[in-house]
């Protein structure tokens, strides 16, 4: 983790290298500069507006709005910070905040295009169309030869639902500016919809000519190519749709249907399958993918599909038709009777539908059609476009999670939504650049110094996989002091690093045994408890996830009682530890994750609180808490302890927060 010894920092040189760090679009690491200013400085408005930037360009705008009002706190004259602040507040749906921070910006700037379209955005959203057409004709004055204007203006004549005036306004924009894709594609779409097929086709042809990189228009003009029969026309462009946006459900689910109506079956099954690792209750695709699965023999697949169908919609009869199928080809004739009577039953208390069609129209929910207007510029970008360089719009698998590639909108990494995991003792940790290498307890360095090892303990929640030479140093360590503690039975201490030892090569038994003898010896020996709760804590991670390695001494007991009797050991361990040492953040922190296991949610915000008490920058203390309060939907406090936690380096908080948040 980067850092300066505070008495020494020099402020405006830390500020300057965030700003170039945040030119850079190295966001995470921008933030950690304007920290330490922060530290430093608090009363200093400028590290707060510069990180509130950083976190745009995150996403974290809950976090970011935090920060422009710190530094409007210090000083209310800084117009960047209410134009930053207006945009949070309207990703954040605070439209009438938003509103008035983009008019006190404006005040300070009247004449700035970039703020009226910033307001034109927000009367949008608040549907105040004669405002917003009033912005617009009055920027239209003062930039005439912008003729993006004649597109905001269509786009808001959509929403009000006047098409015709829409279809005015993209022909204006097409005869200022022919070379642009974009109203050509908005006005493709508006003839879609309007069914003008000729035309639309025109007009997306025409877009696409003028190497359109909006993946609606592929999709929509391979919807009219499926109308018009060119199937290698409609799979050329869905291919394309894919290759622009491979998670796009409505290419994938079109190129779908139309692979299983010229027999490519199993390529079919495979769109339906990444529809469905993209949307998991996509019922539509379900169906369709349970259909193919009868056709090409995986029964027992089809029979799963219409199953999760039925589950969800059990009123919906093709699926019991289906079902019934599947399970009359496997020869279970008995439960393949029973669906068959069950849609007959239904089929009777509901209209006909004509022959040979499928109602699908209770699980069929997903629109195969891409029909939105495109724009050559979102409003919602043009904050990122004003205060940073323009955000790489690469799929998330074009970026990594790798040391030193943790540059750009990294909210975009998909990161697993799961906890931070337990600090243990250990002489060993992974590096990580963004985040502290070790957390300081004085005990820990008070023992490190007192017993004068050759390898020091630090607290990790990140271990390190030991090679066979670490694995054979470690049995050698076991062996020294076993001799040792056969010469003097009584050290704690012995018993207590042989056991780090034994955990360290996964003998967990005989780890609990020496932690179990070291607290006899010594009965304040709070390190030892905290060990001894960890190991068994690994223990009963095992024991959950192999229920049938029970011993022969505890068959009488269920699974369950085994449980309860572990939880409570593990339990009884921490808060031991706690009480010995009431400043052990790491024991209350382990603690909360215990009961997020337990899903008492409540008890673990209380420990991980009680944590960041003790040690107020604890990152993953701050994450895990807001993990639990979105499971209790607290979303507000969960955002603000996610957004903290990215703040102090752990950055898939970003990631998290933007697909918990998407609407």
């Amino acid at each position: 983790m980067i850092g300066y010894a505070y008495g020494q920092l020099n402020t405006d040189r830390v500020l300057m290298i965030g700003q170039n760090a945040l030119y850079f679009e190295d966001y995470v690491l921008a933030i950690q500069y304007f920290n330490q200013v922060i530290n430093a400085k608090p009363y200093l408005p400028e590290p707060y507006y510069y990180r509130a930037i950083a976190k745009i360009q995150l996403e974290d705008y809950a976090g970011a709005e935090a920060d422009c009002t710190a530094a409007l706190d210090r000083n209310p004259f800084i117009p960047g910070a209410y134009y930053a602040r207006g945009f949070t507040r309207a990703k954040l749906k605070n439209l009438t905040g938003a509103e008035e921070d983009i008019n006190k910006a404006l005040e300070y700037n009247p004449e700035n295009t970039d703020l009226f379209r910033i307001r034109i955005w927000i009367y949008e959203m608040e549907k105040k169309y004669d405002q917003a057409l009033a912005d617009i004709d009055y920027v239209t004055k003062k930039s005439k030869e912008d003729h993006q204007w004649e597109m905001d203006r269509g786009q808001i004549y959509i929403e009000k639902g006047d098409t015709i005036q829409a279809l005015a306004w993209f022909d204006r924009a097409i005869a200022a500016d022919s070379a642009n894709s974009a109203p050509w594609s908005a006005r493709g779409t508006i003839r879609l919809q309007m069914h003008q097929n000729d035309e639309a086709l025109h007009d997306l042809d025409r877009a696409i000519a003028l190497k359109s990189q909006y993946v609606g228009d592929y999709i929509n003009r391979g919807l009219l190519n499926y109308w018009n029969k060119n199937y290698r026309g409609a799979f050329a462009d869905y291919d394309r749709a894919i290759e622009l946006d491979k998670n796009n459900v409505t290419a994938h689910y079109n190129r779908g249907v139309l692979r299983s109506e010229v027999g490519d079956l199993n390529n079919a099954i495979l769109d339906f399958d990444a529809v469905l690792a993209i949307e998991p209750n996509n019922y539509s695709a379900i169906y369709q993918r349970g259909l193919l699965n009868m056709e090409v023999g995986a029964l027992n697949q089809a029979i799963a599909d219409f199953t999760a169908i039925i589950n969800r919609y059990p009123l919906f009869s093709p699926a019991y038709w289906g079902r019934a199928k599947a399970k009359q080809s496997k020869r279970d004739t008995k439960s393949a009777t029973q669906d068959l009577a069950m849609a007959q039953e239904l089929e009777k208390k509901k209209p006909k539908m004509p022959a040979g069609v499928a109602d699908t129209s209770e699980v069929d929910t997903h629109a195969k059609m891409a029909a939105n207007t495109n724009t050559s510029q979102s409003k919602a970008s043009i904050f990122n476009d004003l205060l940073a360089k323009g955000v790489s719009t690469a799929s998330t698998d074009d970026q990594t999670q790798s040391k030193g590639n943790l540059r750009g909108p990294i909210q975009n990494i998909n990161s697993a939504i799961t906890n931070e995991p337990n600090f243990v003792l250990s002489y060993y940790s992974k590096e990580n650049e963004l985040k502290r290498l070790s957390y300081y307890f004085s005990a820990i360095d008070d023992y490190n110094k007192k017993n004068k090892l050759t390898a020091k303990l630090k607290m990790t929640n990140d271990e390190v996989t030991l090679t066979n030479d670490m694995v054979n140093l470690h049995f050698a360590t076991i062996d020294e002091l076993t001799a040792k503690i056969r010469n003097n039975p009584k050290d704690a201490d012995a018993y207590f690093i042989r056991g780090i030892n034994y955990a360290m090569v996964l003998d967990y038994t005989a780890a609990v045994d020496d932690m179990t003898r070291a607290v006899e010896l010594r009965s304040d020996f709070s390190m030892a408890y905290f060990c001894r709760a960890n190991i068994r804590y690994k223990m009963l991670d095992y024991k959950i996830n192999n229920p049938d390695t029970k011993s022969n001494a505890t068959k009488a007991l269920s699974f369950a009682d085994l449980y309860k009797m572990d939880v409570d050991a593990i339990i009884k361990d921490y808060k031991k530890t706690i009480e010995l040492s009431p400043d052990f953040a790491f024991a209350k922190f382990n603690l909360g994750n215990l009961y997020c296991q337990q899903k008492d949610f409540q008890n673990a915000i209380d420990c991980y609180g009680s944590a960041i008490k003790n040690l107020p920058d604890f990152a993953e203390a701050y994450f895990n808490r807001g993990l639990a309060y979105l499971y209790i939907n607290d979303a507000k406090n969960g955002n603000a302890d996610l957004s903290r936690s990215g703040e102090l380096g752990i950055y898939k908080a970003y990631n998290i927060m933007k697909r918990l948040n998407e609407n």
